[in-house]
Parts: C-alpha cells; sequence; structure tokens
C-alpha cells in the first residue's frame, strides 16, 4: 500500500494525565514523523501537537485509533493530495 502524507492534530485535555502515554507512542512512531510542533498551555493544562507524517492509510487509522482511545486526548487527521 502507498505510504501518503497526513496531517495530524492532538489536543490533550489533562497533561499530567495524558501526556507521558502520548509521547512513548510518538517515540514508536517516530521513523514515520516528518514533522513535529508542540503547543503547551501551561495555565489551561492542555497541549496541542500538530504532526505531519507519512503513513499508508492502515497504519495512520492504527495510530489515530491508538492514540484517540487514550483518556483526555483528542486527534483529528488529515491526508493530504499530493501527487
Amino acid at each position: 500500500m502507498e505510504k501518503k502524507r497526513h496531517v495530524v492534530t492532538i489536543v490533550i485535555d489533562d497533561v499530567e494525565r495524558a501526556f507521558q502515554p502520548v509521547s512513548e507512542l510518538l517515540h514508536q512512531y517516530a521513523s514515520s514523523i516528518l514533522l513535529r510542533v508542540g503547543y503547551p498551555m501551561r495555565d489551561k493544562n492542555v497541549s496541542v501537537i500538530f504532526l505531519v507524517m507519512e503513513l499508508n492509510l492502515d497504519e495512520i487509522g492504527a495510530f489515530s485509533g491508538r492514540i484517540g482511545q487514550m483518556p483526555a486526548v483528542k486527534v483529528k487527521s488529515i491526508t493530504l493530495k499530493i501527487d
């Protein structure tokens, strides 16, 4: 299956609870992450992470599913249409 590029937005609503599990999963996918930008909002105990990843559709589905099942975490992924 062809690898495509995806933009993934992760919102961590409770940093103390969810940041470590999210970081561990991102470490597992490190070879597929082309860009990672984090925006911590310490005053609200929230963090937003933006990723550009290169995965096939099954892999991005598995990644999004795993991260989306974590408590206090929301995820949205968009596949880029690049020829």
